[in-house]
Formats: structure tokens, C-alpha cells, sequence
């Protein structure tokens, strides 16, 4: 994993939020799933990841006090309805700092006037809580990859 620089003072994480990945390398972001076990430099391509990033209609991201990207949040919407975050990441030195916190903050006053889902595995929910969400019941996830 790559070093980083831990918070402190004037290295605190500051949070952004762009359209369709504006102020996003690909790369960066890529290489940020990569490094935290999300998959392997095929599966996150810049190439892919440029589509994926322009695809999303929003991206919450952090960047620590030297411009590192730190944390990657991903969203599409309807923009009357509903909003899906398709995923969210945050270097484990920056977590319980509030930058998810911040994040959903974002993708959520991006998307005012719709519902927001999210998927997360049971090790998170007290994070969902701590953000105002509530497990639905009876909603089961499936997935294909085609």
C-alpha cells in the first residue's frame, strides 16, 4: 500500500463534489481502488475508470493537505426519484475522521428531493446509521457481470 501522510493541522482531508468526475484523474482513482483491495489493475484501468467517472453523475472526493486523493464516492441519479452510491472508499489512515461523513453529505445535497440507496457489507451499517440510513427490508441485492 502506498504511504500517505497522516492528518494533522494543515494535512486534514477536505471533501469536493464534481459531475460526471471532474477533478478526478482516472488514474488516481484507479490506482486508489487498486491499493485498497477493490480489485486488480485490470479490473480498475484508467481507461475504464475514465468511463466510469464520466458516467457518474456525481463524485464525492477528499484530498488531503498535499493534494493525495484520499477518499471516492460515486453516485447516479434520476434527479426526481432516486440515487444509487454505487460505492464509496477511504484510505484507512483518513477513516473515523468524518470524511465519509462528508461525502454522503454531498451526494445528498447534490441529489435533495430523491431517495438515496446504498449497498454496504454488515460491518458498515453502524456507519449507515451514524449517516441517517436505515436498512429496508425485504430489498435483496443480486448481481451478474456481463
Amino acid at each position: 500500500m502506498a504511504a500517505r501522510r497522516t492528518p494533522s493541522g494543515t494535512s486534514a482531508a477536505r471533501v469536493f463534489l464534481a459531475r460526471h468526475g471532474r477533478g478526478v484523474a482516472p488514474a488516481e482513482a484507479a490506482a486508489l481502488y487498486v491499493e485498497l483491495g477493490w480489485g486488480t489493475p485490470r479490473d480498475y484501468s484508467a481507461a475504464r475508470m475514465k468511463r466510469s467517472l464520466a458516467g457518474c453523475d456525481f463524485v464525492a472526493y477528499a484530498r488531503n493537505g498535499v493534494g493525495e486523493l484520499v477518499g471516492i464516492a460515486r453516485a447516479l441519479t434520476d434527479g426526481a426519484l432516486d440515487t444509487k452510491i454505487l460505492d464509496m472508499i477511504v484510505v484507512p489512515e483518513y477513516q473515523r475522521q468524518g470524511i465519509g461523513i462528508a461525502m454522503m453529505r454531498k451526494i445528498e445535497a447534490a441529489a435533495k428531493g430523491t431517495a438515496v440507496y446504498f449497498e454496504t457489507e454488515p460491518k458498515n451499517f453502524g456507519f449507515a446509521a451514524k449517516c441517517g440510513y436505515r436498512r429496508r427490508k425485504g430489498l435483496t441485492v443480486f448481481v451478474k457481470k456481463v
